[in-house]
């Protein structure tokens, strides 16, 4: 009770301006980070290699954090119950979406990113059957898998007569799902912790599983130029960042204020991709897109009407 009031005076005391630049800056970072991505994969630094390192900086920088300003003793609880979720959230997506940038566009994959929410509830019927879900949302679902289907049927990977939907869509979508899963397993668990404790307790076994791939597949360590290490370095900050306006977000608005983030995402790794790395926008993005927004739309219009 007293942390609904709690919440509750910060959602009166934030202003407009604040709660509007939150919204913005996580569109911006999390829209933006696929490009920056696919920028570093088209100038030949390796998949296995980009994510290593990646989240062993991520995790370092965490840790650090923790270890100065957190003084809560060591808990196993919460290590089983984070590194369970780390397994959908960080390691699983962040390989398939790496992947998936050799086939198709950046904007493609953060359309199909918007599509997350959509597809949690199959996630929450599974996972949490006691969930009660309206004929409106499985509406919403078909609709979203309309827009994705459209993707495939047409061929379409957002890039000038390049990639494969087949191979790069596929990978997409398995990301998507992990996405959808992920929601549901922080929804369940990460409640009961701080968040800094549970992101800084995920990427322990995040770490542990890249570097393991990258030492079973000999993958060499490469030399950045340093265009290529300042991208990384933006990377890096646009994940923590994205991560920290979405947490601060929901402990301050509404959630419907924060469902605003999924419409701009696209927007933003569309728009980035067609302007720094020449992809396409044509009528098959667009109306697999309004597929998706529709989805959306009746996904939370339901959930925010009372």
């Amino acid at each position: 009770m007293i942390s609904a009031v709690n919440n509750q005076n910060l959602k009166n005391q934030t202003p407009v301006i604040k709660i509007i630049g939150g919204i913005l800056t996580a569109a911006f970072m999390w829209g933006s980070g696929n490009v920056v991505s696919r920028s570093l994969l088209i100038e030949g630094v390796g998949e296995i290699f980009l994510i290593t390192t990646r989240v062993s900086i991520i995790g370092t920088l965490l840790l650090i954090h923790y270890s100065i300003f957190n003084r809560d003793k060591f808990d196993k609880k919460l290590l089983k119950e984070a590194s369970t979720t780390a397994l959908a959230s960080i390691f699983f997506v962040g390989w398939f979406f790496i992947f998936s940038l050799q086939y198709i566009s950046a904007g493609l994959v953060t359309l199909l990113i918007s599509s997350a929410p959509v597809f949690t509830i199959l996630w929450l019927k599974i996972l949490l059957k006691d969930e009660k879900i309206s004929k409106q949302k499985y509406i919403s679902i078909f609709i979203g898998l309309l827009g994705v289907s459209y993707l495939f049927i047409s061929k379409e990977t957002g890039l000038e007569n390049q990639g494969n939907i087949f191979l790069g869509g596929t990978l997409a979508f398995m990301g998507v799902q992990c996405i959808a899963l992920a929601t549901v397993l922080n929804r369940k668990y990460a409640p009961q912790y701080k968040v800094s404790s549970w992101l800084t307790y995920q990427y322990p076994i995040v770490i542990f599983l890249s570097w393991i791939v990258f030492l079973v597949t000999q993958t060499e360590i490469q030399t950045l130029n340093s265009s290529q290490i300042l991208r990384v370095g933006i990377l890096v900050l646009f994940n923590l960042g994205a991560f920290t306006s979405f947490t601060w977000l929901i402990q301050r608005v509404s959630a419907l204020q924060v469902a605003s983030v999924d419409y701009l995402v696209p927007v933003v790794g569309v728009t980035a991709g067609v302007i720094f790395l020449d992809e396409s926008f044509n009528p098959n993005l667009l109306i697999a897109g309004i597929f998706i927004f529709i989805s959306l739309i009746m996904n939370t219009r339901e959930e925010f009407s009372s």
